[in-house]
């Protein structure tokens, strides 16, 4: 019988242990990431290091990034697009996160700091191809005679577009142009020929190099926007990423 009670007595001290014991919190699940996919056009690639620091205060969030020529930009296989330019009728909801400016640049020995639109619409067009044609001419010693190399991206590339559109009235150039499609290749065109001249968006400019300002009677419209296109307007992490790139320009 004292068996029987003890191992009744036993049972009951184990029931209120486990009574007693706390009870384990079951695991939270998190939430699944957001992840994003973001197509950009090779012009506005240098917005990346910053796209990457607004991704890094977003909690729960990532982008995943395609860097794709304008004509192959989709709305249907990405989130978000950035790209220059202005708004097409296809674009469902736009904004603006900054803008970008394209500038004149020249190697170390071009003998000016500003040209006339006219004279640099000549250079491009081949009519003007020496220094000595350009504005007053009076350079003296061998200057005169240099010949000037006009430096541009390929036909269709979008900052080629975009000058075209600003400084050229949409005309197509008719001279043989060097080209180049990055910005250490212009560096290293512009050492071989030290009297070229070119373009490039000023956010870009390497520090060293020389700019030439352009004179007109009319305003260029050298000034594009950075627009941020989607397919709807944007919530949670993206419409975050999108007020970040607006507040850091």
């Amino acid at each position: 019988m004292k068996r029987v009670l003890w191992a009744f007595l036993g049972l009951v001290f184990l029931v209120g242990l486990v009574g007693c014991a706390e009870e384990i919190p079951l695991a939270e699940e998190k939430p699944a990431p957001e992840v994003v996919a973001l197509q950009l056009t090779p012009a506005v690639e240098h917005w990346l290091p910053l796209v990457a620091e607004c991704v890094e205060g977003i909690p729960n969030f990532g982008v995943y990034t395609q860097v794709l020529p304008r004509s192959d930009l989709s709305l249907a296989e990405s989130d978000l697009i950035l790209r220059l330019g202005e708004r097409l009728e296809s674009d469902t909801f736009v904004a603006i996160m900054g803008v970008e400016e394209v500038v004149i640049v020249a190697g170390e020995e071009v003998p000016v700091s500003s040209l006339s639109l006219e004279d640099l619409r000549a250079i491009y067009a081949g009519t003007k191809t020496l220094w000595g044609e350009v504005g007053e001419g009076g350079y003296g010693g061998s200057v005169t005679g240099q010949p000037i190399t006009p430096l541009s991206y390929p036909v269709g590339h979008e900052v080629e577009i975009l000058f075209r559109r600003a400084y050229l009235g949409d005309e197509i150039t008719q001279v043989n142009l060097q080209e180049f499609m990055t910005i250490p290749f212009l560096e290293n065109l512009l050492l071989r020929y030290p009297y070229a001249i070119g373009y490039l968006l000023k956010s870009q400019v390497p520090e060293e190099m020389q700019v030439i300002e352009i004179l007109s009677d009319e305003p260029v419209p050298n000034r594009q926007y950075v627009l941020a296109v989607t397919a709807q307007e944007p919530f949670g992490g993206l419409k975050q990423l999108l007020l970040c790139l607006q507040n850091a320009q």
